[in-house]
């Protein structure tokens, strides 16, 4: 009786650690998925300073603001 208790215990004991294991893994990934959603919605990926212009680079340029909307659209 005792064995088949140990191995009752046991058996249970080793659910409980796979569930352990799957809900740490499904929150890993939760954590993961919503990183990458912030990181979607966020403008880090668009605001890169290499692509940016100022206003003293475009005076440089010599071209007038008509002739940069032009080459806007």
């Amino acid at each position: 009786i005792a064995a088949e208790r140990e191995s009752v215990n046991a058996a249970k004991r080793a659910e409980r650690k796979q569930q352990l294991r799957e809900k740490k893994r499904y929150e890993e990934l939760q954590r993961l998925e919503k990183e990458r959603q912030a990181e979607i919605r966020s403008y880090k990926g668009l605001m890169v300073s290499e692509k940016m212009t100022s206003n003293k680079q475009i005076a440089t340029i010599s071209k007038s603001l008509q002739e940069l909307e032009e080459d806007f659209m």
